[in-house]
């Protein structure tokens, strides 16, 4: 155990050598023995040796790894300043590292290039889900949601995850390699992951009752239509939610929840930010998923404040009292939204 923990130390220090430490924020060196005594509690994942290791020679990994474990520490101790000077500061280093490789050529990234970035973006996004520590809680009230906001930028901390769907799209003759890549390093080794879920491209595991809603047909999906119809921007959605409802909601498994912010289309994304009630339902829904993981630091407070928004919004609506079908499949609708949160495993 000696050998390991001083291996551990001087690859903190050849780390910490790289970067110096943001003007008034916690140091580096401080950062990364949090990272490396408390990595359970901020990952939840079994790839540390490949972080670690990837994090020496690559500074997009390396930056993100330290914003997230600032960002873990700024949620510990929210009334320290230094924790939130460091997120920032690291945080804003890996986004130019981030930017610098999607303007980078597939051909000039290679496989590895790829393999970090679509890294870095899975990891990014936990910063994006976490709340602000604001002192007097205002901001889990649900009216405080994006949900009943009327700023242009409320959707902002959508954007990330948003642009895994044209990313994903643009990167596609990786994918295979990145996805046996990134698999063992989120899941462990021989673990159902994102290959598992890659199999699903069919409304076969959808409800009947969302096919109805959402008027979809049994057909395939367009990835890139510029005229998308409901199949190409629901469909892909709905298959998500179905698969994600039918696994359990253990910690080791709250990133395979990732894959339902790949298949938010343009046209998606712009009907959440005009509160169409269909898109609002559907992240409503997955939102309700997220509910079931307890304990998950960078999730927990976000998704059961937007969760509650939503049924809030979606229940002024009065869906149910639609005339005809309509209002049959959305009192449908609105039951299965409310049991998401206490779902354990789909049944056969």
């Amino acid at each position: 155990m000696g050998g390991v923990a001083i291996t551990k130390l001087s690859t903190v220090s050849s780390i910490t050598a790289l970067y110096p430490s943001p003007k008034n924020g916690t140091p580096g060196i401080q950062l990364l023995h949090h990272f490396c005594t408390n990595w359970d509690a901020i990952f939840r994942m079994p790839g540390r040796d490949e972080l670690v290791s990837l994090s020496q020679s690559n500074s997009l990994i390396r930056n993100t790894l330290l914003a997230i474990t600032a960002c873990h520490l700024r949620h510990m101790s929210p009334g320290i300043l230094q924790h939130r000077i460091a997120e920032h500061f690291y945080q804003s280093l890996a986004i130019q590292d981030f930017q610098i490789a999607l303007e980078t050529p597939s051909k000039s990234l290679g496989q590895q290039g790829v393999n970090a970035l679509l890294l870095a973006a899975q990891l990014l996004n936990m910063i994006a889900f976490t709340l602000p520590h604001q002192g007097n809680g205002v901001e889990d009230d649900p009216k405080s949601s994006w949900v009943f906001s009327f700023r242009e930028d409320r959707l902002g901390w959508l954007a990330l995850q948003a642009g895994l769907r044209p990313l994903l799209i643009s990167l596609s003759a990786y994918l295979e390699k990145t996805v046996a890549f990134l698999d063992p390093i989120m899941f462990g080794h021989g673990k159902a992951g994102w290959r598992e879920i890659r199999k699903f491209q069919s409304l076969g595991i959808v409800p009947e009752s969302w096919i109805r809603a959402f008027k979809l047909k049994n057909e395939s999906f367009s990835c890139e239509s510029n005229n998308a119809d409901q199949n190409d921007i629901f469909g892909p959605a709905t298959i998500a939610l179905a698969y994600l409802r039918s696994i359990h909601p253990l910690q080791s498994t709250i990133l395979l929840n990732w894959v339902f912010l790949t298949k938010i289309h343009g046209d998606l994304k712009s009907l959440l930010y005009n509160r169409d009630e269909r898109a609002l339902w559907l992240l409503g829904y997955w939102l309700g998923l997220m509910c079931r993981y307890e304990g998950i630091w960078w999730c927990e407070r976000r998704v059961r404040r937007d969760y509650e928004a939503v049924r809030m919004r979606l229940h002024e609506l009065h869906l149910g009292e639609r005339a005809g079908v309509d209002g049959l499949y959305w009192k449908d609708m609105m039951q299965e939204l409310e049991h998401a949160p206490a779902l354990t495993r789909r049944e056969s």
